[in-house]
């Protein structure tokens, strides 16, 4: 302690030696430079007036030499008196306007005979010859001559002359000048602020002095200030110090034209108050460093002692704490290994259940479209309920992990309340029945009837909620309560209740509630299915959306869950009665249980002629045949000479995509009231937003189902296009459109709704033979919704296909056209998920994403793979 407190005061000293001897030597320099500045200013200054001075003078001697000469070579041309008093009498005129009114006239003694420019008559017994500054000119002998001061004798002004002989010594030149020019300068003259000057000619007569009244008399006169000027023309240029009026004073010198001197005086307490300012500052600005410094060690040295008392129990907690580290690192190392584990389960899960899903989808879809049993088609039904809820909870779990990446996205849209009930009622009613329990729907008769949100994440939400419900209740019921709490304007605060008679939950097992992979008395509940995954989803979504889950429950009675959502209203109208409106809602659908809207006009643009065909067949099933289009110059052009309902406008398409497409029709004015539905195969989080911001009203995915078409046409087609029984086909087919052709060559095509007409070795495809090729058939079927008939012909469009696509993907590897290559790849892979070709969807997948990138290594080195694959598919179907 001792030792530290002699190592503080030693390193005080040190520093504030140091301190000090820094302070000397740079406060030294910086005010040496600012004296040294000081100097350079006044110097600077003094040069400056000298040279203003210089140049006023000189221009009087230029005129006065030009004047001259011109008289000289006057007389010796023989002019007359009275021709070289017009000569001056012009040239005064001339030099006041020229330069300034200090300039008072040209005059002069021409043979004897005094001449005056400004035609001032001299008064009788007046003798030019006799003046000052003819006397002076003649002793010049033909130099330019400055007299000093002297009274005007036309004027009575105080003015110097600048007088020259002429060739003839006994002729004189002379121009005079006033002192106002000079006596301005001399008034202005300060340094640094401060400071007066004198003007004094060789002789010792003051020129100029800021007190006028000693113009025109010698210094000599005034003993106070004799020595002063003395000393400055001895000086001549430079500066000298001295004392004036008992104060210290610097004095500045230059000479003008060696007939005068500038003569500066300036105080030194006003010059050098500068320097003397910097030099204060500094000295209080090391003092301070000192002072912090100082403060510093002696915190530092406080802060040792109390870290030195404190590091003998560190020491004795060091192995704990090697311990511990040692036992995060373990515990790290095993979270990392599960969330490994997790995350491989997910994606194996994913690709397991999904394949044999869409299968048992597909080959359900045909029985929906073609059984007319109603037994069967009931139990159909149930099998696509179910089947799109098992889809729905494998991207539910999917979703756990995007959740704890941070990646997942809530996409709000506009939905209906009734519509999102009755769906989570239609999911879980077959699994309540199946445990004969009591599914209870209670909906406040006011909650309003379209809402703006998440209704995707909303319904995830309820789903495993109610799924949980069942799960864990053997007997009793299970009640889905959704209340209206309140309106705030356009807001309502919506309550939703998932209340079940189920097991319940201990007290000590609320806290496993929300935890990933686990599960509540799993010894007991071992029988019941689930991954331990709901609740926690459950609640990073309702964190997401601003809520959270209340949990209430009594062990061996019963569970509620609720949860509280503020939604945007759309639509203020009451729900009414949930039963009714749920009815009333599915009323207009026609005899096959599909929407039918014969009437609804409806333009379909992609480049791909198979995805064209597909749509056209998938909308004939709700009455709508439409004109379908290749390209977006040939939209464009439509759209100027008929309006539409319902625009379905690919995104990725050559020379012009979707989204260009919609900015001209939109410049144009050509949407009118259409909706305009963006068509794409990448469907992946953000896509929506994306097309949106684009100015697209909605989007659908591609591959089509006929359902999720269903569900946009039902929200975007108002109630009144929708009629109860479905009109004839013939009635309602397309006429063909007869649009001009464009640059980029794009096809009106007309679409015929009795769909075939196969003929040659095209009759030969069939299912087998493509289940053979190694397609997903019932997948492929499943998109041509659930018509084997239907899924052959797009298969042999795409077979027929084959050549002139992977021609002009080897054309634009070739040279190197990635933004071409991406669009065609992208059409590739989307026509070959349409007709199930899985392994060449995800080549093309990867080869679209390698182009968008402009990835050529990745591209050149796998597009062999690709177009080789696909002919050779081709050919086996053909």
């Amino acid at each position: 302690m001792r030792r530290n407190r002699r190592t503080l005061i030693l390193t005080l000293v040190v520093t504030f030696l140091l301190m000090f001897l820094l302070t000397i030597f740079t406060v030294g320099n910086i005010y040496k430079t600012s004296y040294n500045n000081v100097y350079e200013v006044g110097s600077d200054k003094t040069t400056a007036i000298t040279a203003d001075l210089e140049k006023y003078l000189e221009n009087a001697k230029s005129v006065l030499w030009v004047t001259a000469d011109t008289v000289d070579h006057m007389l010796a041309e023989g002019a007359t008196y009275d021709e070289i008093v017009d000569y001056i009498s012009r040239e005064s005129y001339n030099t006041e306007t020229q330069f300034d009114s200090t300039y008072t006239g040209i005059y002069g003694v021409i043979n004897g005979k005094y001449a005056d420019g400004l035609g001032w008559v001299p008064p009788e017994g007046y003798d030019a010859t006799q003046r000052d500054w003819y006397k002076a000119a003649l002793a010049a002998e033909g130099q330019v001559i400055v007299t000093s001061p002297y009274v005007e004798a036309q004027s009575g002004d105080v003015v110097i002359s600048v007088c020259k002989t002429l060739s003839n010594n006994n002729n004189v030149i002379g121009l005079d000048l006033t002192l106002s020019g000079v006596q301005d300068t001399v008034e202005d003259v300060q340094i640094n602020g401060t400071g007066y000057g004198v003007i004094l000619n060789n002789d010792g007569m003051i020129i100029a002095n800021p007190d006028k009244e000693l113009n025109g008399k010698y210094y000599t006169d005034y003993p106070e200030t004799a020595d002063l000027f003395d000393t400055a023309l001895k000086t001549g240029e430079g500066n000298f110090t001295a004392v004036v009026g008992g104060k210290n004073c610097t004095v500045f010198v230059d000479q003008v034209l060696d007939q005068w001197t500038l003569v500066i005086i300036t105080e030194d307490t006003q010059l050098f108050e500068a320097p003397r300012s910097i030099l204060v500052v500094s000295v209080i600005v090391n003092l301070s460093a000192f002072i912090l410094l100082a403060g510093f060690y002696i915190l530092s040295y406080q802060y040792e002692i109390k870290a030195n008392k404190r590091l003998d129990e560190m020491k004795a907690l060091e192995q704990q704490k090697d311990y511990e580290a040692k036992l995060l690192k373990l515990e790290k190392t095993a979270a990392d290994t599960a969330n490994k584990a997790k995350s491989d389960f997910l994606a194996d899960m994913s690709h397991e259940i999904r394949t044999p899903i869409n299968a048992v989808l597909g080959m359900n879809e045909m029985i929906l479209n073609k059984c007319e049993d109603e037994e069967i088609l009931d139990y159909a039904s149930s099998i696509k309920s179910a089947g799109k809820t098992l889809l729905s909870i494998i991207n539910n779990i999917l979703d756990f992990s995007k959740i704890e990446d941070g990646k997942m996205n809530l996409v709000p849209v506009e939905f209906d309340t009734t519509v999102l009930i009755t769906g989570l009622v239609n999911s879980i009613s077959e699994r309540a029945k199946a445990k004969q329990l009591d599914l209870i729907v209670d909906v406040d008769e006011t909650v309003p009837s379209k809402l703006y949100g998440d209704d995707v994440r909303i319904s995830q939400v309820i789903m495993n909620l109610l799924t949980n419900g069942v799960k864990y209740t053997e007997e009793g019921s299970v009640t889905i309560r959704v209340q209206n709490q309140g309106i705030n304007g356009d807001d309502v605060n919506l309550r939703v209740d998932v209340i079940d008679t189920g097991i319940g939950i201990k007290e000590e097992d609320m806290d496993k509630l929300t935890k990933s992979f686990e599960r509540i008395e799993e010894k007991r509940n071992r029988h019941i299915e689930g991954t331990g995954l709901g609740m926690s989803i459950v609640t990073k979504l309702l964190k997401m959306m601003n809520s959270q889950l209340e949990v209430h429950s009594v062990y061996g009675e019963g569970s509620s869950f609720g949860f509280n959502l503020s939604l945007r209203i759309v639509d203020h109208e009451p729900i009414g009665k949930f039963e009714e409106r749920r009815k009333s809602i599915y009323k207009k659908k026609d005899d096959t249980g599909r929407l039918n809207v014969p009437g609804l006009r409806v333009l379909v643009t992609d480049d791909n002629e198979m995805n064209l065909k597909v749509a056209a067949n998938l909308l004939q099933f709700f009455s709508v045949y439409p004109v379908l289009c290749t390209s977006g110059q040939g939209t464009i052009d439509l759209c100027e000479r008929e309006q539409y309902d319902i625009i379905f406008l690919d995104h990725m398409m050559p020379k012009m995509d979707g989204i260009e497409c919609l900015e001209i029709l939109k410049e144009r004015n050509l949407i009118g009231n259409a909706t305009v539905i963006a068509l794409t195969a990448n469907a992946v989080v953000g896509a929506k937003e994306q097309f949106l911001e684009a100015g697209f009203d909605d989007y659908l995915s591609k591959p089509i189902l006929l359902d999720d078409l269903e569900a946009m046409l039902r929200k975007h087609v108002p109630e009144s296009a929708i009629v109860s029984a479905p009109v004839s086909a013939v009635e309602n087919k397309t006429q063909t459109q007869a649009v001009p052709q464009k640059e980029d060559d794009f096809e009106v095509m007309e679409f015929n709704p009795e769909g075939v007409s196969d003929t040659g070795s095209e009759s030969e495809l069939t299912i087998d033979k493509a289940r053979t090729a190694g397609l997903n058939v019932e997948e492929g079927i499943s998109f041509a919704a659930g018509d084997e008939g239907f899924y052959l012909e797009i298969l042999r469009d795409y077979a027929k296909e084959a050549e002139s696509k992977c021609s002009k993907l080897d054309a634009f590897a070739k040279s190197k056209d990635w933004k071409n290559y991406n669009i065609l790849v992208h059409s590739m892979k989307s026509a070959s998920k349409t007709v199930g070709a899985a392994d060449l969807t995800e080549k093309a997948r990867k080869l679209e994403e390698a182009a968008g990138n402009q990835d050529a290594d990745y591209v050149l080195a796998n597009h062999e793979e690709l177009v080789n694959e696909y002919r050779d598919l081709a050919k086996r179907l053909m």
